[in-house]
């Protein structure tokens, strides 16, 4: 009995040590290579979401969420230098329809069918 409650112990201390003793992962951003007036990269950054808002097919996605050409660049101009940075670096990622690609749907339907047939037989 002793025994045991010696190694639960242990185990506990060793697992409180092992949980204490640990580090968070680190956390990094990348830096500019050279230093630019915030105004002039900010410019450059509202020019470029302005030129992607300004195309017809994104102007009508917008509208038909609710929202006129001068409510998006209200926004736009809200939005903090970091934010607008990060927007205007990542323009060919953001969907403006968002409506999803057809091979997205028949490639969930094949997965279904065959997760459908794996479970009956």
């Amino acid at each position: 009995m002793d025994k045991q409650r010696t190694r639960r112990l242990g185990v506990l201390l060793l697992t409180g040590t092992f949980l204490l003793s640990s580090t968070p992962p680190a956390a990094a951003e990348r830096m500019a290579s050279r230093a630019e007036s915030p105004s002039a990269s900010r410019a450059a950054d509202l020019a470029r979401v302005s030129d992607l808002v300004a195309r017809d097919h994104v102007a009508r996605a917008l509208a038909a969420h609710g929202l006129t050409a001068q409510q998006v660049e209200e926004r736009l101009v809200r939005l903090s230098d970091v934010d607008l940075q990060r927007l205007a670096a990542n323009l060919d990622q953001v969907q403006a329809a968002g409506n999803v690609p057809n091979y997205i749907w028949i490639l969930l339907g094949i997965f279904l069918a065959v997760s459908i047939l794996a479970v009956i037989f």
